[in-house]
């Protein structure tokens, strides 16, 4: 009987290490495409977050804008509307003032909104009071506190920009900035009143007339 001579020869440390080392090359690159592709997945969310806030935005200011009865006030970071005339009294009631505000400290475009209680509905405010900035503060005297909702957030910057000065402006423009990833935009929305109501003040512009129909 012949014995085989034959000898099975294993692995060598070396190559053990060059196996080891090509399989990490390898590992790593699969965790950066893995990132990468996790960070692309990231940025495509958040950009279509912000896109849809700012369609949604657009399409309520321009809305709110067309059918309000009057730009009030635009200044100091925030514009102010008489969303409409809602008892017919043809008066401004709080449940009836809109307006958008910017967070100077965050850049946020805030929708700002009254809800008075039964009592307080039909406590009218001027637009003399309105332009002049104390309405809030007037009507937090009154126990009717503002209700915020953020649209945009982390704005750039925000500004606001009528036609005349109000309340005898018709057009309203919105200018603003967003970074959307690495990437900084700007945007604007435009909307014109579809009849505003400055008929009806008295020639100061602060008050209403007795008689609308004059």
């Amino acid at each position: 009987m012949k014995l085989s001579n034959t000898k099975h020869k294993g692995f060598t440390i070396v190559e053990l290490l060059m196996a080891v080392w090509v399989m990490s090359i390898i590992l790593t690159a699969v965790a950066a495409m893995a990132f990468a592709l996790g960070s692309a997945g990231d940025f495509v969310d958040e950009t279509a977050e912000m896109q849809s806030r700012i369609r949604f935005t657009t399409m309520y200011i321009v809305e709110l804008v067309r059918n309000c009865k009057m730009i009030c006030r635009n200044g100091a970071g925030n514009v102010v509307f008489w969303r409409a005339d809602d008892n017919g009294d043809n008066l401004i009631n709080p449940a009836e003032i809109v307006s958008l505000e910017i967070d100077a400290l965050s850049g946020d475009i805030n929708l700002i909104t009254f809800q008075p209680d039964l009592a307080h509905a039909d406590v009218s405010v001027t637009p003399g009071i309105i332009k002049t900035g104390i309405y809030k503060s007037w009507l937090n005297s009154q126990g009717i506190a503002p209700t915020s909702i953020t649209l945009i957030d982390n704005c750039n910057y925000v500004y606001f920009t009528t036609d005349v000065l109000p309340p005898f402006a018709k057009r309203l423009n919105i200018f603003f900035g967003v970074s959307e990833g690495c990437v900084d935009r700007d945007y604007q929305i435009v909307s014109v009143l579809r009849c505003n109501s400055d008929y009806m003040l008295a020639d100061n512009g602060a008050t209403f007339v007795a008689d609308d129909d004059l």
